[in-house]
């Protein structure tokens, strides 16, 4: 089983009680120090900068101090942002790039153990806060990210 840690250790500490073979992987945006710090045991930024609010940070904050953390993964944010519409238009729910970001990284779990394993992640956050950016055609544009979004998804986008 995969958990994916975004915020704080609680369920995967508790759900390793309960199975020690559960296997708790950060997901984290570039610009952040997690990845580093869980993969290389630095604490450096990785390249760029996120989207993402409210993650991506620049330091260990204590929750995750000594958190059990097995495998970390570097999600870009064209890959979180090309999930965010996927999992709009695909399977109806509409969250921001948070969301997203862990739905990616959960999609590659899952391509990396093959069938048969369970894998649980978090829709962390609403795409209502996001509408004026993640959702706007031009914010995408100036961020780079219009082309992440799959043609056939774009109509969707205001302005």
């Amino acid at each position: 089983m995969y958990v994916s840690l975004r915020h704080g250790p609680g369920v995967g500490e508790y759900l390793k009680t309960k199975n020690p073979d559960v296997q708790v992987v950060l997901a984290d945006p570039q610009g952040s120090v997690l990845y580093n710090h869980f993969t290389h045991g630095k604490l450096e930024r990785s390249e760029g900068s996120s989207i993402t609010e409210g993650i991506g940070q620049g330091r260990v904050t204590q929750n995750l101090n000594g958190a059990p953390v097995d495998r970390a993964i570097l999600v870009l944010d064209s890959e979180a942002v090309a999930m965010t519409f996927y999992l709009l238009h695909e399977e109806g729910f509409f969250v921001g790039a948070s969301s997203g970001l862990n739905v990616a990284a959960a999609v590659r779990v899952a391509k990396d153990m093959g069938p048969g394993h369970t894998v649980v992640t978090c829709l962390c956050d609403s795409g209502q806060r996001y509408y004026a950016r993640l959702f706007n055609r031009e914010w995408l544009k100036s961020k780079d990210l219009l082309d992440s979004i799959p043609e056939k998804y774009r109509d969707s986008l205001h302005c």
